[in-house]
């Protein structure tokens, strides 16, 4: 171990109070939003229209909004709607070996669960250099009709799965595009708190900063060889240190 690395109890100097969000509740979520329907440009749906199959090469989360209520009678917990908007990458193919065309679509989702998120009674205003702004106000939380802030809502979540995607013609011979999407993420509410923590000592680089003023050939020649690009593992070897991990976790 280092000189500068600190431990805990050890060279103790102060103790400061700092402004942190403190996550009061949290949930992890695994759906699989099965047929979801997208929705595409005109130009692209007569494309579908016409097409053979298509393919779903990639989706994504472009935007999640929230929207956020305290529950009546349940002081302290909130309703926490989340809307997934996603964006798809597809493929479309009209059956005649020729190149597909890419087109987007998109759809959304509604996530709703039901959080605590402590009470609060007061009204933040926070200031980012000019005007002060009030942080998320409202009115009428619990039965009492009091007014107080609501907690802020966080989603972190993994890149969406495609695990299928259909071509369904309806009777008036147009098609839609039915992705099953999956989806792993984890859903918080928290609040700005005081909160007094131990400080040991500032935060000093324990090294230089380094330049690039070498040539590219030397900076290339600095990298390892990536032997195991060009040998990757087999299956005996992947079971081996699946195995060792577990052997390890289980002592």
């Amino acid at each position: 171990m280092s000189e500068n690395t600190i431990r805990p109890g050890n060279n103790f100097k102060d103790a400061i109070c700092i402004d942190a969000m403190r996550v009061y509740d949290s949930c992890s979520s695994q759906d699989c939003l099965e047929d979801l329907a997208f929705t595409f440009d005109a130009d692209v749906q007569e494309l579908i229209d016409q097409a053979a199959y298509i393919k779903t090469q990639s989706i994504d989360v472009t935007d999640v909004n929230f929207s956020i209520s305290p529950v009546a009678f349940n002081q302290g917990f909130y309703s926490v709607d989340c809307t997934y908007n996603f964006r798809a990458q597809t493929e479309i193919f009209d059956g005649e070996n020729t190149p597909p065309t890419v087109g987007y679509g998109r759809a959304s989702f509604t996530k709703k669960v039901i959080l605590y998120g402590s009470d609060g009674g007061t009204m933040r205003f926070v200031s980012d250099g000019s005007t002060p702004v009030l942080e998320s106000p409202t009115t009428g939380c619990g039965c009492c009709n009091a007014p107080c802030t609501l907690p802020t809502a966080t989603l972190s979540l993994v890149q969406p799965m495609c695990l299928d995607t259909k071509l369904v013609t309806d009777d008036a011979g147009t098609n839609s595009v039915l992705i099953t999407v999956g989806i792993f993420a984890i859903i918080s509410l928290s609040r700005p708190v005081p909160l007094m923590v131990p400080v040991y000592d500032y935060c000093v680089p324990g090294k230089e900063c380094t330049s690039s003023s070498g040539s590219p050939c030397e900076m290339f020649e600095k990298i390892d060889f990536p032997t195991n690009e060009f040998f990757p593992r087999g299956l005996e070897d992947n079971c081996a240190r699946i195995s060792s991990d577990d052997n390890g976790q289980n002592q």
